[in-house]
């Protein structure tokens, strides 16, 4: 069955090898970002430890060298999340197969959620695609570790949160498959002139560039 839309997309091989030596610059410059954080954060602190002679100051120095080296980690470590490898998302006329990260660990939720089998969706303050699920009996759910080890997981509530490296995926579920998973979809008027003509040809003989008199 042909995907209505996939992530990440297939490329051709010349398109795979572009984007793999894209990568690894990428890598690189932020893992140089990185060492210069941390290294900044280091200089930072030893200032304040060693020469400042207040203690005020110190402290203010320390914690802002501590601040420094976390940003520089963090940074780094959200790119590493952004780049995962093994999370995807494919969805279909009838169902959607979908991986994410299990918080911080290096598990996979691997679902296969079919949409006749949810009863509503909604979306989160943090942009999470909820899922209120009713009678699953096609849908899976299983957790893979680092290991390769599998396990079922069981919807806490009867429900699913979707979380989606990608935005237009998300977008692709509640703008073209809004009656199939239950998401509230608003309908907007469509505001028409009852003239297709809005200047008559006496107008037109004194405003030709439409400035309406001014």
């Amino acid at each position: 069955m042909q995907a209505v839309y996939e992530y990440p997309p297939k490329l051709s091989r010349a398109e795979r090898q572009v984007k793999a030596a894209h990568d690894i610059e990428e890598y690189r410059k932020m893992q140089r970002n990185m060492y210069k954080n941390i290294l900044l954060g280091v200089v930072i602190i030893i200032i304040g430890a060693v020469f400042a002679s207040a203690v005020f100051a110190k402290v203010l120095l320390i914690l802002l060298g501590a601040c420094n080296c976390s940003v520089g980690g963090l940074m780094y470590w959200y790119y590493s999340l952004s780049r995962d490898a093994d999370v995807y998302t494919r969805i279909y006329e009838d169902h959607i197969e979908h991986s994410q990260r299990m918080g911080l660990s290096k598990s996979y939720l691997h679902i296969c959620l079919y949409y006749e089998e949810i009863e509503k969706s909604y979306q989160t303050n943090k942009g999470r695609l909820v899922c209120v699920l009713k009678n699953v009996e096609k849908s899976s759910f299983v957790v893979k570790d680092k290991e390769g080890r599998e396990k079922a997981f069981v919807p806490e509530d009867g429900m699913i949160a979707l979380s989606f490296q990608d935005t237009k995926g998300k977008l692709v579920l509640i703008n073209d498959f809004y009656e199939k998973i239950g998401y509230p979809h608003k309908e907007y008027n469509k505001i028409e002139d009852e003239e297709d003509d809005y200047y008559s040809e006496e107008d037109m003989k004194w405003d030709r560039l439409h400035k309406h008199g001014l």
